[in-house]
């Protein structure tokens, strides 16, 4: 059997590493949500500031753009769907480790 390709595995660990953290933000939001009764959860940055919301955007370079303050109730079905398309990922990336290897 042969290894599988070099991209093939950075991609599955970088897949992987976007389910881990996806599931850990939901998990702290929904823990949020919960302790707070439905209210915006008290979830702050690295700076202590309280956050009312996502930031979704490109971070960087001529063409960087952001959308703050997305809602927190929009979070949920985001990072679900987040995660399903990385579950996704993972299994597509599977199968063509497997085939790189030459399994059947």
């Amino acid at each position: 059997m042969t290894a599988i390709s070099k991209d093939t595995a950075t991609e599955i660990a970088l897949a992987y590493r976007e389910v881990e953290t996806a599931e850990a933000l939901l998990a702290d939001i929904l823990k949020g949500i919960k302790e707070t009764h439905d209210r915006a959860p008290d979830i702050r940055d690295a700076f202590g500031r309280r956050r009312e919301g996502l930031e979704l955007g490109v971070p960087s370079g001529d063409n960087s753009r952001r959308c703050y303050h997305v809602p927190w109730s929009m979070c949920k079905p985001i990072l679900e769907t987040h995660i399903a398309h990385h579950r996704a990922r993972i299994e597509l990336l599977t199968a063509k480790a497997r085939e790189e290897m030459g399994a059947p």
